[in-house]
């Protein structure tokens, strides 16, 4: 099953074979995932696999698309929002996990982030 995880994520988050895959690696940091291109991975992510969403939030893991630096710092001073940019951290480990459960449980997830 972790072998056809790296497969899928190598092919669809473009990493290098030379480049190890481990359970610590995060999909937001370490193959740069993020907005539109983590979304479509995400849900190949659960097709592939068969995995029920279950309570996956894409914004528990993600930023939005556009949602950078200059967005919160528009959204911070100039239409006086407070918005975080603190995401949970998203891992192989995790998904290794929801593979074996078949669903995404976000409590029980959290433990590999740690």
């Amino acid at each position: 099953m972790l072998t056809s995880l790296e497969a899928f994520i190598r092919k669809d988050a473009c990493i290098a074979l030379g480049k190890p895959i481990t359970p610590e690696m995060t999909i937001t940091l370490d193959p740069g995932q993020q907005g539109d291109d983590a979304d479509i991975f995400m849900q190949r992510f659960f097709e592939a696999f068969e995995v029920d969403e279950g309570d996956y939030d894409f914004r528990r893991y993600f930023l939005m698309e556009g949602e950078g630096v200059l967005y919160h710092l528009i959204t911070r001073f100039i239409l006086r929002k407070r918005q975080s940019t603190t995401k949970d951290p998203l891992t192989v480990g995790m998904l290794y996990d929801a593979m074996a459960r078949g669903r995404w449980d976000a409590a029980s997830l959290a433990t590999h982030a740690d």
